[in-house]
């Protein structure tokens, strides 16, 4: 039997851009299993998106929650699929990407997880910039290179249970904090060349630097580095660092991404990999 995905929404107050990223899954739901999106109560219009195409989602609730690691958690204990994954009220996935998630994890059996290359995109929607990065290994990551991006991350629930799952105490890097503890059960990670995602970065985002948790971000890093000193020496950090930017540049990744942002920065997301116009 084919894998299958279980995929998850957490949102609050993401009106603006909660359609785009509720159509890029439901575009492709002959190939999820399950869509489940988690809203904590928004006061804008939210709710009216999510019952817009609540035939096409399998569960919705919007009720006050204890944050973003709590809907996750709940999520995927719902979840009866056998590959996880979220994706964020204000990102993007690429058409026809559920299809080669699902044959990627049928040809490889022995992988925990997969990730793909990524994409930036404005509040408009338009290219920033484009990133092609190699799929995760724990060696490198021991010389501080972990480059996962959230949105292009599938893995297995077997792997999930394994490690315990989200921690429930971290919100800023309780993703980061996952993909260590799913390295360190020695599973190999696998990748799929092609752009899977598009990462919104807008001012309202938690990672954005000008953001009100920029504060609290910071203050967890500094805590995951504390608590896993083995993937944080700052002198193995550094020469990890350049070492992987030359390995980016010796591949051709690095080349080949800058010359698709020369084609495409600029343009709405949809007008290079189409369709999903709202």
């Amino acid at each position: 039997m084919s894998n299958r995905i279980t995929v998850v929404t957490p949102s609050y107050n993401q009106g603006r851009y909660l359609e785009e990223t509720i159509r890029s899954i439901v575009d492709q739901r002959e190939d999820v299993h399950e869509f489940f999106v988690y809203d904590g109560g928004s006061t804008d219009d939210s709710v009216q998106i999510i019952k817009k195409y609540e035939s096409r989602i399998d569960y919705w609730v919007s009720e006050k929650d204890r944050g973003q690691p709590d809907v996750l958690q709940r999520g995927f204990a719902r979840a009866t699929g056998d590959i996880l994954y979220w994706l964020n009220s204000d990102d993007v996935l690429m058409p026809g990407v559920l299809r080669k998630v699902r044959a990627a994890f049928d040809e490889h059996p022995e992988w925990a997880a997969l990730t793909g290359w990524q994409f930036f995109i404005d509040g408009d929607s338009k290219i920033v910039r484009f990133d092609r990065m190699p799929p995760e290994q724990d060696r490198w990551a021991r010389w501080g290179v972990l480059h996962v991006s959230q949105q292009t991350c599938f893995f297995r629930k077997s792997v999930y249970d394994q490690v315990g799952g989200i921690n429930p105490d971290l919100h800023f890097v309780m993703d980061t904090d996952l993909w260590l503890r799913m390295l360190q059960t020695g599973a190999p990670w696998g990748g799929i060349p092609a752009y899977l995602a598009a990462f919104r970065h807008h001012e309202e985002a938690k990672g954005h630097p000008s953001s009100k948790w920029a504060e609290r971000y910071r203050n967890e890093q500094a805590e995951l580095s504390r608590r896993t000193p083995e993937y944080s020496h700052p002198l193995k950090s550094k020469v990890g660092v350049q070492g992987h930017r030359l390995k980016q540049i010796l591949s051709g990744r690095y080349l080949a991404a800058a010359r698709d942002t020369r084609r495409s920065a600029g343009k709405k997301w949809n007008d290079v990999f189409g369709p999903a116009e709202i």
